[in-house]
């Protein structure tokens, strides 16, 4: 198998806010960014900070899916409101 890595810098605020999301999606921060950036998962690996232990794989895709519906209301939202000013 081939790994390449992917590298981008957030700052601290947006870190944390990663983190959050991850966690509230019971997956771990990197297969959170992996699925954001439309990759697959590799569900938990030697020396990750996630736990997946115990959880169905379509109810992660669900969580996700439902995620980023939430997502793209809150932007569409923030689109609205920038708009109207």
């Amino acid at each position: 198998m081939t790994t390449a890595t992917i590298t981008f810098r957030v700052d601290a605020a947006e870190r944390e806010e990663l983190a959050a999301r991850a966690e509230r999606d019971k997956v771990s921060l990197s297969d959170y960014i992996r699925v954001r950036l439309g990759l697959r998962g590799e569900g938990p690996q030697d020396g990750d900070d996630g736990e997946l232990t115990g959880t169905d794989d379509r109810a992660i895709q669900a969580q996700l899916a439902d995620h980023d519906e939430r997502l793209s209301a809150l932007e569409a939202d923030r689109v609205r409101v920038a708009a109207a000013r």
